[in-house]
């Protein structure tokens, strides 16, 4: 997953909103979102390639979602980083002490951003940047491939559109989906830096990457109800960016 705008505490009614694209290889084998088997409980797509999983939440009010590190040199992975995700979902560990764990064991994975919280708290830890292990205020953040506190302008747009939406109260699923469909290119002179060339950052640079082999895979777009309702919706694309699946779950909290 390459982008995640989300909102934790900040609106009278949801403790947390999430708006995610996951960008991937087209070829790469995945399974759409649905209630896990191994670890149960957790319900969200997974990546049957290496096992892990991008984005998920579960029946305890849990909620954890991954992005890589863009880096210019390929770096070897020890272990994929969406066992960041699936692993959290295996163990009955609160968010506190899942972020200190993966904060102390994240140099074995490859360069990853992670999002793990709870009912109480929610985390960013990362194994690459300046802040590698911080306990987020209330607010409207966003994250993509860079470090924490890069301002990149899909971030930037992103987070803006999330918290003008939460301020007009425009939360409609659909609504969110329509934030994450933006294919619009940014312009040369205002692109990151990330040592990949400028070709490749700009082809990188829309909230919606669109391309025949690699590109947003999956839309997904959580709201959790401070009163234990979480209401799950993913947007599956083909290498057309049509779309080739539409899910819609909703639980409550045990």
């Amino acid at each position: 997953m390459c982008l995640i705008a989300f909102a934790w505490r900040a609106h009278p009614e949801l403790d947390l909103i999430v708006a995610a694209n996951r960008d991937e290889f087209h070829a790469r084998p995945t399974e759409a979102a649905h209630w896990w088997q191994q670890p149960a409980e957790a319900f969200g797509g997974r990546d049957l390639q290496a096992g892990g999983a991008w984005c998920a939440a579960d029946r305890q009010g849990r909620f954890a979602a991954v992005t890589n590190v863009r880096e210019a040199s390929k770096v070897a992975e020890a272990r994929s980083r969406g066992l960041l995700v699936r692993d959290y979902f295996a163990t009955q560990t609160n968010a506190d002490d899942w972020a200190a764990r993966m904060h102390a064991e994240g140099d074995a994975y490859g360069p990853f951003n992670l999002l793990v919280g709870d009912r109480t708290s929610l985390w960013f830890v990362s194994n690459r940047g300046a802040v590698r292990h911080l306990r987020l205020r209330p607010g409207v953040h966003a994250i993509s491939n860079g470090c924490w506190g890069d301002h990149w302008p899909k971030t930037e747009a992103a987070q803006s559109r999330l918290r003008t939406r939460i301020e007009n109260d425009d939360l409609d699923a659909e609504t969110l989906f329509e934030l994450l469909a933006d294919t619009d290119t940014v312009a040369i002179d205002a692109l990151p830096d990330t040592g990949i060339g400028t070709e490749r950052e700009r082809f990188l640079s829309p909230l919606f990457i669109r391309s025949g082999y690699y590109g947003t895979r999956a839309s997904t777009v959580i709201k959790r109800g401070a009163d234990g309702s979480v209401a799950f919706h993913e947007r599956g694309f083909d290498a057309d960016a049509r779309p080739t699946h539409a899910i819609d779950e909703h639980w409550t909290d045990l």
